[in-house]
């Protein structure tokens, strides 16, 4: 049973003013208004995490204090490319320098700093004001590097507490991972980084014919490839499609987006033999970043301070209960499952984890993981064990009332006294057993939700966020998970505290209920509340509009009077409290090409395609590269204007559920791309590579390969689109221009070593075409400025393109020539007309 018995009356206080505008807990709309005209102050917020114990009053001060101020801006370097590491170089070396160097007010700039919560310096943040930012050009430069290797996919700009919950995931290369709610898909981009590992050194050593398994870290059973896959999924299709902005840039094929509501994610189906039983997916990891009140990112959410309330907690207790209730469900067992959330309410935090435990079965069936040894240089307080619920009442348009409970029985009885004296207050319905802490009976059934871990703003200069690591030991089947609200349980519950508590007393301090099992694999599970009494009431003052003190109120129940003989002896014959209870909602049941305006399709192409085969065969790529992972996205499967690449496993799982309903929005990676010229009679393969994919591919190509050792000449390449390469054999393009000329009419891959000397800090790969009368790589406008950057610190580039150019060229001259014949037109009516006037005038007039 949750909340036990004991705890004092909610009783009546005095209503709570915002810092601004005089609403309770909220505060007029500021959405429009600029954030330095907004103040951060909230009564009620405060009031709640200070007098709620989550702190001790020094720590809280502090605490609250950072809340208040700017968030720093954060990034992190991806962990899989190889190019990733040596931009971080580049930058410590080429940015740091400037932006320390800057004075302001006779006082150095701090520069970016690594977070040292993470290892391998791969996350940054930076606490420099902005009105300091924009007056220096070093961070200008700064902020064009951002911004070209965030579009590159070597970048991430994410806040540090987001980054956390991957890490506590401990995904292996091979795993099957699912991201419940991902959207806008930072943390999805983590997984998929560490699903893939460092696989492109891996298939290396499997094209040439070496053991890609080094260290036995991960699956890489797949020639080098990682065998596993991520599944980011979010209900919003706009929000999806951020989310699929965020990941494209990365060019994983081991990677599928969804749009399903998380809490009825429906099972994927797996192939089976004919006759076989039907199989479904299981992950290996899950993660459960729900939808949250979102109070912890008061720090760059200005919204929060204006608007919180404690129904934002409570209001969304049932659904963050369901999705990590389904999660669970499609854990593997002895799979791992993180819960997180940007709130610091317990109610979306402890309380959930716990109901889900209770509604798992226990900590027979899920554990909360002691991740204490982990992220060892991350600061974080342990989860609550004890927590109160807040809530507001209101009556004939007065102040608002606020009431903190310590328990469900408490909750009760304050109810039904107003209930009594009036009626017309009203509690929120979604207040629920669940929302109060657990109390167990022995030890062994006690769930350790010290474990959970609180991030709190102060401790490392953060946003405020919750962490919390479970471990599915055993099977979870179909069971009851607690509603928000149900009037006719309630009311079972009333009587009951009635039948055994005499209505001129307290709560008692102490009883025992047992709850009846929710399912077969649900164990009994009794609680009771701790013995101690509560803390005395504490008191708190607010400030009116006009900054005057109000009588201090109190936001804690009074304590309860002492337990009398009949009411302890009432214990064993008590009645059984219902609590509100509802089937938690099953999986979606998917129907036949389930249709609508978002619909994506998928098809497949055999393994034997004639197109397919003659790409393949133009490039030399090796037989032991997969046939059978090539898809196009028209229902007809036909080859119009794209070829994608995807693993394995992901073809299994579009091609078993594509007609099953399930909603596919985003898989695979671009290989190949239709090419249109007009010597298209003399390509042998009109297709050309893909940056998306052409690394995936190269390593076992062995045609049309060419190699770029001269900086000058890659930068020829990057600054010049379709330098020229005339058929006479002259050319400008050095070691490039001798390799092309011996080659037929397509595409070729153009490898770039890593060499230290010649300035090339890591190996390149770019797909570039040979035309008949020049060349051109393949790299669209925005990654060839990134490129020029990052290696040639070309801040501007003025890029040449010489068939535009001669494009404009000859849209100019058709411009003038249609002019001049206007004006040639012009002037023969203008000759026609007087030649018609001569004629009219009469004979006296000449």
């Amino acid at each position: 049973m949750r909340g036990g018995s004991r705890g004092g009356r909610g009783g009546k206080g005095k209503s709570f003013k915002s810092g601004r505008g005089g609403k309770k807990g909220g505060g007029r709309d500021v959405r429009t208004e600029p954030w330095g005209e907004t103040t951060r102050k909230n009564d009620l917020f405060e009031s709640y995490y200070k007098m709620g114990g989550f702190l001790e009053e020094e720590e809280f001060e502090k605490m609250w204090e950072y809340l208040a101020m700017d968030l720093p801006n954060s990034f992190r370097f991806t962990g899989t490319k190889a190019d990733a590491l040596a931009v971080r170089e580049i930058f410590k070396q080429r940015y740091i320098p400037g932006i320390t160097s800057v004075e302001f007010e006779g006082k150095p700039v701090p520069p970016p700093e690594p977070v040292q919560a993470f290892p391998d310096e791969l996350v940054w943040h930076m606490k420099t004001h902005k009105k300091i930012i924009r007056r220096f050009a070093p961070f200008a430069e700064f902020q064009k590097f951002l911004v070209a290797e965030t579009t590159s996919g070597n970048i991430s700009r994410q806040e540090v507490v987001s980054m956390i919950p991957p890490h506590f995931l401990d995904v292996k290369p091979g795993m099957v991972v699912l991201d419940m709610c991902a959207a806008p898909g930072s943390k999805s981009a983590q997984l998929a980084e560490m699903i893939h590992g460092d696989e492109e050194d891996r298939v290396k050593r499997a094209a040439n014919n070496k053991s890609p398994n080094i260290d036995g870290e991960g699956d890489y059973s797949d020639d080098g490839r990682s065998t596993g896959l991520l599944i980011a999924n979010d209900t919003d299709y706009k929000r999806a499609g951020m989310l699929v902005h965020q990941v494209k840039r990365l060019n994983f094929p081991n990677l599928i987006v969804t749009q399903h509501d998380a809490a009825i994610f429906p099972s994927i189906e797996l192939p089976v033999a004919e006759g076989d039983k039907k199989q479904y997916l299981k992950y290996d990891r899950i993660l459960a970043d729900v939808p949250c009140s979102g109070d912890g990112t008061a720090r760059k959410n200005v919204n929060v301070w204006q608007k919180w309330t404690p129904k934002d907690g409570l209001g969304l207790h049932n659904l963050q209960l369901r999705i990590l209730f389904r999660g669970l469900q499609m854990l593997k067992k002895g799979g791992r499952l993180v819960y997180s959330t940007c709130s610091m309410n317990p109610i979306e935090n402890e309380a959930v984890i716990a109901s889900a435990i209770e509604a798992s079965g226990g900590v027979s069936r899920v554990q909360l993981v002691d991740c204490s040894d982990h992220l060892p240089k991350l600061i974080r307080k342990p989860g609550l064990n004890t927590w109160k619920v807040l809530d507001t009442t209101q009556i004939n348009g007065e102040e608002k009332t606020a009431h903190m409970f310590t328990s469900w029985d408490a909750f009760l009885k304050t109810k039904e006294k107003y209930e009594k004296e009036e009626p017309e207050r009203q509690f929120s319905n979604k207040i629920s057993p669940g929302v109060f802490p657990p109390i167990a009976t022995s030890e062994e059934e006690r769930i350790p939700l010290e474990r959970c871990m609180r991030v709190y703003p102060h401790l490392q200069d953060t946003g405020g966020f919750f962490i919390a690591v479970l471990e599915k030991l055993g099977d979870i089947k179909v069971t009851q998970i607690r509603n928000s609200h149900n009037e006719a349980e309630e009311q079972k519950a009333k009587d009951a505290t009635r039948s055994a508590i005499p209505a001129t007393t307290e709560v008692p301090a102490e009883r025992e209920i047992e709850v009846e099992p929710e399912a077969e694999s649900a164990a009994p599970l009794k609680r009771k509340l701790e013995e101690d009494q509560p803390a005395p009431p504490k008191r708190v003052k607010t400030l009116t509009e006009n900054g005057d003190a109000e009588d201090p109120i109190s936001l804690v129940e009074e304590p309860p009077k002492e337990e009398n003989s009949s009411s302890l002896s009432n214990r064993a014959t008590e009645a059984q409290v219902a609590t509100p209870t509802t089937v938690v909602a099953k999986p979606a049941k998917l129907k036949p090409e389930a249709q609508n305006n978002n619909k994506e399709y998928y098809e497949y192409l055999p393994s034997d395609d004639a197109t397919v085969d003659g790409i393949l065969s133009f490039f030399g790529i090796s037989d032991r590269f997969p046939r059978d992972r090539f898809m196009v996205k028209n229902k007809q499967g036909l080859l119009l204007n794209k070829i994608y690449y995807t693993s394995e496993l992901a073809r299994s799982i579009i091609s078993q559920n594509k007609d099953r309903g399930m909603r596919f929005i985003h898989c695979g990676v671009v290989m190949f791309v239709a090419h249109k010229i007009k010597a298209q009679d003399h390509v042998k393969a009109p297709w050309r590579l893909q940056n998306e994919g052409i690394r995936i591919l190269e390593p076992w190509a062995k045609n049309r390969i060419i190699t770029c050792k001269s900086r000058d000449t890659l930068f020829r390449l990057l600054i010049e689109m379709f330098p020229k390469l005339p058929k006479d054999g002259t050319h400008e393009l050095n070691e490039i221009g001798d390799q092309l000329n011996a080659m037929d009419i397509g595409c070729c891959f153009m490898r770039v070593e890593q060499d230290e000397e010649a300035g090339f800090p890591f190996p390149m790969v770019l797909p570039l075409w040979r035309h008949p009368g020049s060349a051109n790589l393949m790299v669209d406008k925005d990654d060839r400025k990134a490129i020029l950057l990052r290696l040639f610190n070309e801040t501007n580039p003025n890029i040449i393109n010489h068939v535009a150019e001669q494009a404009a060229r000859v849209k100019e001259e058709a411009r003038l020539a249609e002019e001049e014949s206007e004006k040639e037109k012009e002037n023969g009516e203008s000759a026609d007309a007087d030649a018609d006037a001569d004629a009219d005038t009469p004979m006296t007039e000449l």
